[in-house]
């Protein structure tokens, strides 16, 4: 075999290039089923409401049709704002989805707008978006909303994990962090910084006795001095006075009594967060929030809304059911099931009162299967076999995207990554289903 020498000692220069997309290219396929007139119109509202003026624009005229390519792009592929944008520059398949060569005047939006498009866009509006790709499915033939199951699961907070000795920690760096710019920056404590250096050096071995006698002096602070203070310390000003006294109060009531106080704080940062303990082989405690899902026929997911942070399976039933009616009509549904978690009387009457609904199974803690008539334990199989078809799209919907794990430090953005992880989850299944992928029917 010879080798080819020719390259090795000319610098790379910037040249033009033709790069032909396949006609089945998947992002080509997927655009075409996506009704792009439809999508506009669910986030038109969220654009016009989050600005004062009531303009539809940033900053110059926005380009609609890019940035909802760039966000479902988001979706499908897991990718950051500047990964995003990247991208879009790189790839010739992912300019094309986004609309290149149909909108005029077409660009590039620089990472920052993409991030202001998604901001404007409320978890709510994502949610429904998410769902509505299940809509275009059923619309297109590739999905069966008359069977659906339903389940839970954990998205974890972008937090460190809540012991008391690292908030303890968090909490005396969070006073440190005023503290030195007080001695640096306000006048009145530049007098005595020995003196109370030395006060503070005490801080780090006896963290909630010094803390406090540290924090009386941001008493004394004025609004002239707070409003001259950069933006993160006022935010870490801010969190001490909200969490620094009834933190420490609650860890000693549990040092105490050994019982955790339910409103004690999990992050300084975070707010919507509350602590799960499902009790399954290599899970321990999780801290988030929970979503609820139904898988229907063409194995597409919905997403519940969510309306607290714990979302308990058994006041999740109604809601989920009354979901898909909204989205496909009253008298679509005609299978259901779930697992034991869902159980109760109230559910199983109201499963019961709906005349659309053929057959359901509410797995029923603490029942023998033996017991059960011949009809009754066929269902019971049949319906508890398929429910557990979710946990793998579930688990998939959690790698692909941020349902897992948020990387989003907000609270209100990571619920929307999660909704958007459903969404991308929904978007590669409509792929699967546009390229002629065999997906296996629900039984």
């Amino acid at each position: 075999m010879s080798l080819g020498f020719s390259g090795l000692h000319t610098p790379c220069r910037a040249a033009p290039v033709v790069i032909e997309v396949a006609s089945h290219h998947p992002l080509i396929q997927l655009a075409l089923v996506i009704p792009w007139h439809a999508l506009a119109e669910m986030v038109l509202p969220d654009l016009k409401s989050t600005t004062s003026k009531g303009k539809w624009w940033l900053g110059r005229n926005l380009k609609l049709r890019i940035h909802l390519g760039a966000l479902l792009l988001q979706w499908l592929y897991d990718l950051s704002d500047r990964q995003v944008e990247w991208a879009m520059k790189d790839n010739a398949a992912y300019q094309l989805f986004c609309g290149c060569g149909i909108v005029k005047h077409w660009h590039v939006p620089d990472h920052t707008k993409i991030e202001a498009f998604r901001s404007r866009l409320s978890p709510e509006t994502q949610r429904q978006i998410a769902n509505q790709v299940a809509v275009w499915a059923t619309q297109l033939g590739f999905a069966d909303p008359s069977k659906m199951d339903i389940d839970a699961t954990i998205q974890e907070a972008n937090i460190a994990y809540p012991s008391d000795a690292h908030l303890m920690v968090k909490m005396t760096l969070l006073v440190n962090k005023v503290w030195t710019y007080m001695k640096k920056n306000v006048s009145f404590f530049r007098k005595d910084a020995e003196k109370k250096k030395a006060a503070f050096a005490e801080l780090w071995y006896e963290s909630c006795t010094q803390i406090c006698n540290v924090k009386k002096y941001f008493e004394a602070l004025r609004d002239y001095d707070i409003e001259r203070m950069p933006w993160n310390i006022r935010r870490a000003l801010d969190q001490v006075n909200v969490y620094c006294l009834t933190y420490f109060l609650h860890v000693a009531s549990f040092m105490g009594q050994g019982v955790i106080v339910p409103e004690k704080v999990l992050s300084f940062r975070a707010k919507a967060i509350s602590c799960f303990n499902k009790g399954k082989f290599g899970k321990g405690f999780q801290f988030g929030r929970a979503f609820q899902l139904g898988r229907i026929g063409g194995n597409f997911l919905l997403a519940g809304s969510c309306t607290s942070l714990r979302m308990e399976d058994t006041g999740s039933v109604r809601p989920m059911i009354e979901g898909h009616q909204s989205l496909f009509g009253q008298e679509r549904l005609k299978s259901c099931g779930t697992d034991r978690g869902y159980y109760s009387s109230a559910n199983r009457k109201y499963l019961e009162s709906l005349e659309s609904l053929d057959e359901f199974w509410l797995q029923q803690p603490g029942v023998d299967v033996k017991s059960l008539s011949e009809n009754d334990a066929e269902l019971h199989a049949r319906l508890v076999n398929r429910r557990s078809g979710i946990e793998p799209l579930i688990g998939h919907a959690k790698h692909g995207g941020q349902l897992g794990h948020s990387r989003m430090k907000q609270d209100e953005t990571t619920m929307a990554a999660g909704y958007s992880a459903v969404g991308g989850f929904n978007l590669h299944q409509l792929v699967r289903h546009v390229l002629g992928k065999d997906i296996k029917v629900m039984q």
